[in-house]
């Protein structure tokens, strides 16, 4: 962005903003595989309870690519993200119902 945009639109939020949302992005070719898929990174798991909520900060949850995990890419990243969105859900629902007992309709295991 310093080299597209003038230093007074990268101090104001909302000249930032339009020109973002005008940058044109001209594909030309698709990275190597190893430069274009994270596959490292996130959230540290010791960081979380077994709901994926962070420890400091009640009532943010974690899920899928937020987290910290060595992962091939592909179908199993795909079922490791869908599955713990799932459990990171299953978490939000007993915290709104008051951080207790499972919410009605959780199944918990």
């Amino acid at each position: 962005l310093h080299e597209l945009l003038p230093p007074e639109v990268l101090k104001d939020a909302a000249a930032l903003a339009r020109a973002l949302k005008a940058l044109p992005i001209t594909l030309r070719a698709p990275r190597p595989v190893h430069e274009a898929i994270s596959s490292t990174g996130g959230v540290r798991l010791e960081a979380l309870t077994p709901d994926l909520e962070l420890l400091g900060a009640p009532g943010l949850f974690c899920a899928g690519e937020m987290l910290d995990w060595e992962a091939p890419t592909g179908g199993y990243l795909l079922t490791a993200c869908l599955a713990s969105g799932v459990r990171a859900g299953q978490g939000v629902l007993r915290f709104l119902a008051g951080q207790g007992a499972p919410a009605a309709g959780v199944e918990t295991r």
